[in-house]
């Protein structure tokens, strides 16, 4: 499986690039999707949302490509 980021995706993560510890969780988080999917084998296609800490990244998993679509920040907890 390979990921692959929309440029839209990009460039709201972008807005965030302050907060290095929330992009380094978003990025090993999006890292750990081809394992996760692979070794579950849950999804052939499938739209998903995930939270990693204050972000949402939501993602479609299309055969061996997930595409991230959107990443955003939720209230705190």
């Amino acid at each position: 499986m390979r990921v692959r980021w929309t440029p839209t995706a990009a460039a709201l993560a972008r807005r965030y690039l302050r907060d290095q510890e929330g992009m380094r969780s978003i990025g090993a988080a999006v890292a750990f999707l081809p394992t996760t999917r692979t070794r579950r084998k849950r999804f052939t296609e499938a739209d998903t949302t995930g939270c990693v800490g204050q972000y949402r990244v939501m993602y479609v998993v299309d055969g061996d490509v997930i595409t991230i679509d959107r990443v955003d920040r939720v209230a705190d907890r």
